[in-house]
């Protein structure tokens, strides 16, 4: 009862206060976690009875049928997806770790640089350019980054000429690979505004003493910045490892061809393989065609769908639970300041 001063606990009124706080909060975590549960239970719900009214808590005859349909061990389920499912997940780990690789680097040593190596109007010109990003929506550079990836480095339709010549200007594409992906991500005004917050608490006494001691600032950023900012640097790990991993229009844009294709868009492409075989629809799922038992029996409906929701959230769940310790610090830095 820590939530309540120790004076006067045993008090009718405080205990009764106590108890619907905690049922508050039950009933919260009951409401969160409910999704999750229905989700694990239709996976190993046969098609018949994911697809009954009223629902099921527990299905009357488990079976793995959609598990092994996502991973792609039956003739039906060949059929189906394009791919096998692991080159989904690779395709999106590449593109995760390949943006955290090239966005974290890049967003944490401009924040640094802003917070304390540059110092007057400049660094304020410099912060308002980085943040004026936010104020865009996304859908709005959208166009601009998708030509960007045909013409890198200009965002054209077309590359613009050489000054007095007619050679136009050397380009890469990075349309339809994984750079189309990772290279626009390159720098998150969000996750510069936390970089910045927690370099702003880091006394400048200690950098300086650093620089009296003939210590670059490299080597300083290196040997005394980066191990004081751990808790930071998890904290934005996990939102870019989350947005980059749920992200779906972008890559649906800028990747066409299956074998390179992320897991989201492969569960939305399996999703309508689904419905065009009517196999989530319980008016045209539940006929005599032995062909659709058949689609039926491989886990080709609902029970396989919400298979393909737990592996896409499986990523994100391992990642917290792997620096959920420098998580909470960075929650309770934050905090504090």
């Amino acid at each position: 009862m820590s939530l309540f001063p120790a004076v006067g606990r045993k008090q009718f009124r405080t205990r009764l206060s106590w108890y619907t706080v905690v049922a508050f909060l039950w009933l919260g975590v009951v409401l969160h976690l409910l999704p999750f549960y229905l989700m694990m239970v239709i996976s190993i719900t046969p098609a018949s009875e994911a697809m009954s009214m009223p629902p099921k808590l527990w299905p009357s005859q488990p079976t793995l049928a959609a598990w092994r349909l996502v991973l792609n061990l039956s003739e039906v389920a060949k059929s189906v997806l394009a791919q096998p499912l692991s080159r989904y997940f690779l395709n999106s780990l590449i593109m995760t770790f390949g943006t955290m690789a090239l966005s974290i680097p890049v967003t944490s040593l401009a924040a640094y640089a802003v917070s304390k190596l540059i110092k007057g109007r400049a660094a304020k010109n410099l912060f308002i350019f980085f943040i004026g990003t936010l104020m865009l929506p996304g859908i709005v550079s959208l166009i601009p980054s998708f030509l960007l990836t045909r013409n890198f480095p200009f965002p054209l339709p077309v590359a613009p000429h050489i000054p007095g010549t007619d050679i136009p200007f050397p380009t890469l594409r990075l349309w339809n690979t994984y750079w189309a992906v990772i290279v626009p991500a390159g720098f998150s005004a969000g996750n510069f505004l936390l970089f910045k917050g927690f370099f702003d608490g880091i006394p400048d006494s200690i950098i300086n003493a650093a620089r009296v001691d003939g210590g670059s600032e490299f080597n300083i950023f290196r040997r005394i910045i980066l191990p004081m900012s751990i808790p930071v640097y998890a904290v934005v790990a996990y939102f870019q490892f989350g947005a980059t991993w749920d992200s779906y229009l972008w890559p649906l844009v800028v990747i066409q061809d299956s074998k390179i294709a992320p897991l989201t868009v492969a569960i939305r492409s399996i999703t309508d393989a689904f419905n065009y075989a009517g196999t989530t629809n319980p008016m045209t799922a539940f006929g005599a065609s032995a062909q659709m038992n058949e689609l039926l029996r491989q886990g080709l409906s609902w029970n396989g769908l919400m298979v393909l929701g737990l592996l896409q959230a499986l990523p994100v769940f391992l990642f917290f639970i792997i620096a959920r310790e420098y998580l909470l610090k960075g929650v309770k830095i934050q905090g504090l300041k």
